[in-house]
């Protein structure tokens, strides 16, 4: 007889069931969304005496989904001898669809030993460092080598990885980021990771130490002196205050022990128990006269343009530009709302408080980019370069790293400054890049670049909502309704339909503010404003729209 599933919560009772493997009915799963520190644990107990193949791997699994609550030491009591000694679970995490049970099958049984194969539909991989990426869906299987010991069947030298409901995944890991200063030290920049959320703070820490990704190693600085390691305890949390406690030598600089503290308080202030950060280095007490303050975003700003040119929205109504025609597609900075861009018949044109600053010649049918230094982002140049503008030399070329051979239809620059989103072609999906720049923010290339795919369709058009947003429109081949795809850099995606067929699309300060410029069943030109999960006119007049950035 199998022994029943322990549950701390009532509520991980019902969500436990989505990563259980059911032998006599369908299972009725749910996702949920828990913050660190909310009391939400699972809790499995260890194999029955007695159990066949099938019913130790099953029961093994469901302890693999409580592993990052009681770090796997009920896991590895259905491991040989050897086995629960050796295993490394955390190298990898293999998720799998929730609304599909796992296929568990045993082979044929010998003296010696059986083996049992489980087929998921898998989601998604998490490598030890914390990095997600995404998977196709499809079939996914893995073989167990069962032995008996003690009379009992046992696995034996299992992979180091652990196979999860997504349902599961997302209710003990948290999608967080680490923040490391830019190279010029004005921002922070995320790395997105996900981390257990028990003990996340520790993760956290962690994770600064060891430093940010290699494709962020050109825009991004440690302020964690190099060679420093933590106390294996890790951080300690008391009524919201984190204790670091680092083993390394204090920074001699103000400005370096302002970056260090910003670091620290960024990140760890993420978990939901943490509050407020006191850090000391190899006993010494980590003091500043503050941190640095970050720029001062304007995302939701929306503007405008139709055929009285272009207009800024503001709660008194619309401001128009002068001496603007045949404007599409226009947007703003994200960090001065003086500085405008559009989509003009012969190129892309920007203004600051109505004086020309930049000129770019050629077709950008989706408008440019602004980004938060004040350059305009245009026009393609070719497969692997566009054109850029808005100092006093005019026109220049940035270089794109390409791994495509599609034709660049749009750049969209993160509101930090230090990603760009590049639409290409008709792909089923973008790609994320990192742009490196050189005095004054001047951009020199776009490097390292990694696809985000879509489950379905082409990108129709794509827009950064934060610096750690991503909002998408995707239309399938087949037809149905165009769809707005969520996703936060690093995670997974979400999707509604919308309500007319776009053109194009553009997100503010949230995936809930998004405008859309396309047209209706019977053909008309719609502008609409995302209000909630409703959608509204846009001001009377406007024949496209986006906002900032």
């Amino acid at each position: 007889m199998r022994k029943p599933i322990v549950l701390i919560a009532a509520l991980v009772l019902a969500l436990a069931g989505c990563a259980s493997l059911p032998t006599s009915s369908a299972p009725a799963p749910f996702d949920v969304s828990a913050r660190d520190g909310s009391g939400v644990q699972f809790s499995a107990e260890g194999p029955a005496d007695g159990s066949d193949a099938e019913t130790l791997v099953s029961d093994f699994l469901l302890a693999c989904a409580a592993g990052p609550q009681d770090d796997y030491a009920t896991a590895r009591l259905f491991l040989s001898s050897a086995s629960a000694r050796a295993w490394q679970p955390e190298t990898e995490i293999l998720v799998y669809d929730t609304d599909t049970a796992p296929s568990v099958t045993a082979g044929s049984e010998s003296d010696s030993g059986v083996e049992v194969t489980v087929s998921v539909l898998g989601v998604a991989s998490i490598d030890a460092s914390g990095f997600l990426t995404r998977a196709d869906a499809s079939t996914v299987s893995r073989t167990f080598s069962l032995v008996r010991e003690n009379g009992q069947w046992r696995i034996n030298a299992p992979d180091n990885l652990v196979l999860m409901s997504r349902a599961a995944f997302t209710a003990l890991y948290s999608l967080v980021n680490l923040y490391f200063p830019t190279a010029e030290g004005t921002d922070l920049v995320a790395d997105p990771r996900w981390y257990p959320s028990r003990r996340l703070a520790s993760h956290l820490l962690a994770g600064l130490v060891a430093g940010p990704s290699q494709s962020l190693a050109s825009v991004a600085a440690n302020a964690i002196p190099a060679g420093t390691t933590v106390p294996s305890h890790g951080v300690e949390v008391n009524d919201g205050v984190a204790r670091v406690e680092l083993n390394a030598v204090m920074p001699t600089t103000e400005g370096a022990r302002a970056s260090l503290l910003w670091e620290l308080t960024r990140t760890l202030t993420q978990a939901g128990d943490v509050s407020q950060v006191s850090v000391t280095l190899s006993g010494e007490v980590l003091e500043s006269r503050g941190i640095p303050s970050v720029p001062a975003y304007s995302l939701d700003t929306l503007v405008g343009a139709g055929p009285d040119g272009v207009g800024i929205v503001s709660a008194s109504g619309v401001t128009n530009l002068g001496g603007v025609s045949d404007a599409s597609n226009p947007t703003v900075s994200p960090v001065d709302s003086s500085l405008v861009a559009w989509s003009g018949a012969d190129g892309v044109y920007a203004q600051r408080a109505e004086t020309s600053v930049a000129f770019l010649p050629g077709n950008a049918p989706l408008g440019p980019s602004v980004d938060r230094y004040g350059w305009v982002w245009g026009p393609a140049l070719s497969s692997s370069s566009v054109s850029v503008g808005g100092g006093s030399d005019g026109a220049f070329t940035v270089d794109i790293e390409s791994k495509s051979a599609g034709e660049i239809r749009a750049v969209r620059i993160s509101p930090d400054g230090t990603r760009a989103l590049v639409i290409r072609g008709n792909e089923p999906g973008a790609w994320v890049g990192v742009v490196e720049r050189g005095a004054d923010g001047r951009p020199q290339v776009v490097r390292s670049l990694e696809k985000i795919t879509l489950e379905r369709g082409s990108v129709i058009d794509a827009s950064w909502t934060t610096s750690t947003g991503l909002v998408f429109v995707a239309r399938d081949a087949g037809g149905g309704d165009d769809q707005l795809v969520t996703m936060p850099l690093g995670g997974l995606p979400a999707a509604v339909s919308l309500p007319i067929r776009v053109t194009s699309m553009s997100a503010g300060a949230s995936f809930s503010s998004v405008v859309i410029t396309g047209t209706d069943e019977e053909g008309n030109q719609q502008v609409l404003v995302r209000s909630g999960a409703l959608w509204q006119n846009a001001p009377e007049g406007f024949t496209s729209a986006r906002y900032a950035g």
